[in-house]
């Protein structure tokens, strides 16, 4: 992944403490939140953004739904 669609380790672990208190501090869950960080402010850099459950959101029109 280049430099610049990369967040920095401060980045995300400022997005994963956000996540954390915005779901009532759980505890040992650390590394989830981690990676939901990761992947929200890659997706935000890149122009894809993340769906609930991880995935990203197709680009495109949208034309090919529901064939």
């Amino acid at each position: 992944m280049p430099p610049e669609t990369r967040p920095t380790d401060g980045e995300i672990r400022d997005r994963a403490f956000h996540l954390w208190e915005r779901r009532d501090r759980p505890h040992g869950h650390a590394d989830e939140f981690w990676l939901q960080a990761e992947r929200e402010l890659h997706g935000e850099m890149t122009g894809r953004p993340v769906l609930p459950d991880g995935d990203f959101v197709k680009s495109g029109s949208g034309s090919d739904c529901c064939r």
